[in-house]
């Protein structure tokens, strides 16, 4: 039974509680029960009707508004997965670098991934003259984590080096100022989206910020 309160007719402003199925079900309770009540009299249900007639109507149309939302979910992350891999299957070249419309390409993507913003000092700034930068410094390829939230050369994890997860848009002399650092709160700033930068080897992921 649903709570409702009728808004027509003698029982006007009293509560009762009528099946949700109506108008197939026209069982109702009133409490406390009204004094009279003509057993042909259906002028009560008529607020409630109208009622459960809209409510029924905005449930239909918020389901289909989620499948619809869904369902473009979906197509944008199929997307974005067959353009995360058309920029990830070139990487640089021996000294470092990409082609130049790849790299423009990838700087592109990594500087509307984070909003606009320096990777590692989370500042507003212009994709022109904007590096693209490692989060994970290249000499760490392969690290350990040490207490106080430094990494040193080891093996437990696996940086993924040129991924778009292990890199981001940072100003030149940001990138300057980060150059190799071990301290792992110096690679991304905590305002930015937060990504798997390394792999452990037991499969653990590595996450910053």
């Amino acid at each position: 039974m649903v709570r409702r309160t009728a808004r027509r007719g003698p029982n006007q402003g009293n509560e009762f509680w009528g099946c949700p199925k109506f108008p197939k079900c026209r069982g109702t309770i009133f409490d406390p029960p009204p004094e009279e009540v003509e057993k042909d009299d259906e002028s009560h249900f008529d607020s409630s009707a109208e009622q459960f007639g809209k409510s029924s109507t905005e449930h239909e149309r918020n389901r289909k508004r989620g499948k619809i939302l869904g369902a473009v979910v979906k197509v944008v992350e199929a997307v974005d997965k067959v353009q995360r891999w058309n920029l990830e299957r070139d990487e640089p070249d021996a000294t470092g670098r990409w082609d130049p419309e790849h790299r423009r390409k990838v700087l592109r993507y990594v500087y509307e991934r984070d909003g606009g913003r320096c990777g590692i000092c989370g500042a507003d700034m212009k994709i022109k003259g904007a590096h693209i930068e490692h989060i994970v410094p290249k000499v760490f390829a392969w690290f350990d984590l040490r207490r106080g939230g430094k990494v040193a050369t080891g093996t437990q994890y696996k940086s993924l080096l040129h991924k778009l997860d292990n890199l981001q848009a940072a100003h030149t002399y940001c990138n300057r100022r980060k150059g190799n650092t071990p301290e792992v709160r110096k690679w991304r700033h905590a305002v930015l989206p937060s990504l798997t930068v390394a792999l452990g080897q037991n499969g653990e992921e590595f996450v910053v910020p």
